[in-house]
């Protein structure tokens, strides 16, 4: 497997907004597939976080997909960067490659400078505590209980793997 920048990839675009819309439109009902899409065109536009990166398999297929973003939700805007959109297709899950893709992403951060990250979890909060992410708070977000969670990355203090 390899990850690379979503810049290599623009064509794909459509396909994932679609992935992502289809795995998340119930947390953010007013968003669009189109803007999905214009989301992750945002990743185009230099080195600056939001940045988006796939997941390409041995045939350059797309596995999965993960993105560093300035906000994630409609709430919580005091804090960022998030990490977001990790997504695997159902046929490459239960492989140890969302463990992969998120301490690659991580890594990306930590490269850029991030001292602290942040994510929302509906489901999947033992699955990033085994990763060294701690819970920040929980709320009722669209609908859904949700885990916010977050990871010092700073040198010398990093919870996180």
């Amino acid at each position: 497997m390899q990850l690379t920048n979503l810049k290599n990839h623009p064509q794909a675009i459509p396909q994932i907004a679609q992935w992502h819309f289809d795995e998340w439109h119930a947390l953010f009902p007013e968003r669009t597939q189109a803007d999905f899409a214009a989301e992750l065109a945002e990743s185009l536009d230099g080195d600056h976080i939001p940045q988006t990166w796939l997941l390409l398999d041995e045939h350059n297929n797309i596995c999965g997909t993960g993105s560093l973003l300035l906000r994630d939700m409609n709430t919580n805007h005091q804090l960022s960067p998030w990490l977001a959109n990790i997504f695997l297709r159902p046929e490459n899950r239960g492989q140890g490659l969302g463990r992969a893709l998120v301490l690659q992403l991580m890594q990306q951060a930590r490269e850029r400078g991030v001292p602290v990250l942040y994510l929302f979890t509906e489901d999947q909060q033992l699955f990033y505590e085994k990763l060294g992410w701690q819970l920040h708070h929980r709320e009722l977000y669209e609908g859904e209980w949700v885990s916010v969670m977050q990871c010092s990355l700073s040198p010398g203090t990093s919870d996180c793997l």
